[in-house]
């Protein structure tokens, strides 16, 4: 287990007791839509000899207890069920769907959406996020993926395997469900009706998923990282912030305007308590300091959801990294444009996607040192007293990055109490205080 699993563990009792909202309801990394290549069903991995044994082989470069880890303990497997429960059934009542299991809207991140002709003899709906949700549809790979040297990785993806390994593939893998995009979008009507706020972060939810229920999925081992490269947790977060936010920026483009639908909105911007002080602490948000000055706004506007945008914004100031300034004057033109200026929208839209694609790249070959780590950390701090995180979504984020970078300075460990403490007050929307937060922000990244 290493550094990052460990501090997430200790806090995953915050996360996961959350988990109609943080991992169930929204339930999960639903790959991409089926092309041509059929999805030929989780049973088709549970063999003995393939990834069903009932314990891990050492001897094996995988684990090959993958199905068993992922049917016991994996809560991707239970997206489907989950539909069955009450919750679920008050839900699509409340929205006229009929059965959740069988509504569009829900299934589209709940199970495997392949069409009639692609699916294979034994898939099953039922079987929830299976393995070809994030792997991609097995037909041309199924039979070749094991068989190494004689047939290499790069064939294998060559015949439709997804390179979940490269953060940025497993980014847009996930974001689909976990923040939303075109044909997966968790709307206002549905968040009325009861469906919980979406949250993510990337390091996070992969580290969180990679070790739940004490199971490991894979294991991070020098073997694994020399067949596939694996990205360091910070490069992985910053991936993770990119493709969120150009989904938000997406899901803005087209949702907003005259009659918009307002889950592209930060929820507490109507759902608030009406003191001027209920989430900022008291401290205006003009103090905030560099590029996220461009995201005030004015009293009275409804706020888009900007949460990974704003530590976006933070990470790049602090690293000084080239477009800083274009991306965050697009984002407040954005921002006043859905209040103001429909007609504009469409046209930030699309700029800010080209402006976010060329910001990942520079991040993407960004050489992250300890100095580096330190200096976000405590720029995330000085963010905080100036009342960049004026919600629970905003503080959620910082939260989450903060765990990644203590861990890359293997700092985690110490500060455990604080970071409890963290997520604690993370932990009730209803309750949370950003004075409260600030706080504990302050004394769980600098120590003191």
């Amino acid at each position: 287990m290493n550094r990052l699993t460990a501090g997430l563990q200790r806090t995953s009792r915050w996360l996961l007791c959350l988990a109609p909202t943080l991992v169930l309801a929204n339930d999960v990394s639903s790959g991409q839509m089926p092309k041509d290549d059929a999805h030929m069903g989780v049973a088709t991995c549970a063999s003995s000899l393939c990834h069903g044994s009932s314990k891990p082989l050492e001897a094996s470069p995988v684990l090959q207890n993958e199905y068993v880890t992922w049917s016991q303990f994996d809560p991707h497997s239970g997206a489907y069920r989950i539909l069955l429960n009450a919750e679920s059934k008050a839900i699509a009542e409340r929205m006229g769907l009929g059965p959740a299991h069988e509504a569009p809207a829900c299934l589209t991140c709940h199970a495997e959406v392949v069409p009639a002709a692609e699916r294979g003899p034994r898939f099953q709906t039922t079987d929830g996020i299976g393995c070809e949700s994030c792997h991609g549809g097995a037909e041309r790979w199924l039979s070749t993926h094991y068989q190494t040297p004689q047939i290499s990785r790069a064939d294998n993806l060559l015949r439709g395997l997804v390179a979940l390994e490269r953060a940025e593939v497993r980014a847009e893998t996930c974001t689909g469900c976990h923040v939303g995009a075109n044909d997966k979008f968790a709307n206002h009507r549905m968040m009325a009706a009861g469906h919980p706020r979406l949250v993510f972060e990337l390091d996070t939810y992969t580290e969180l998923w990679r070790t739940s229920g004490g199971r490991q999925h894979y294991r991070k081992d020098a073997d694994y990282s020399e067949r596939k490269s694996l990205p360091a947790s910070v490069n992985v977060w910053t991936v993770g912030l990119i493709e969120a936010a150009r989904q938000q920026v997406v899901l803005a483009g087209k949702h907003a305007g005259p009659v918009a639908d307002f889950a592209i909105y930060a929820c507490h911007s109507c759902h608030r308590d009406v003191r001027v002080d209920a989430f900022g602490g008291g401290q205006p948000s003009a103090r905030a300091p560099g590029s996220l000055k461009a995201l005030d706004t004015t009293p009275g506007d409804l706020r888009l959801q900007d949460s990974h945008a704003r530590t976006l914004l933070v990470v790049a100031d602090t690293l000084a990294l080239p477009g800083r300034e274009k991306l965050a004057l697009s984002l407040g033109a954005l921002q006043q444009a859905v209040n103001r200026n429909p007609a504009a929208i469409g046209a930030l839209a699309s700029q800010l996607q080209q402006q976010l694609t060329d910001l990942g790249a520079v991040l993407a070959a960004h050489p992250w040192n300890s100095t580096d780590k330190r200096r976000v950390l405590e720029a995330m701090v000085s963010a905080a007293r100036g009342g960049a995180y004026p919600d629970p979504a905003s503080a959620e984020q910082v939260a989450m990055g903060l765990v990644v970078l203590l861990a890359g300075l293997d700092l985690d460990r110490d500060r455990r109490a604080e970071i409890d403490a963290l997520f604690t007050a993370l932990q009730d929307d209803r309750s949370y205080d950003g004075k409260r937060f600030k706080s504990i922000l302050e004394r769980t990244a600098l120590g003191r």
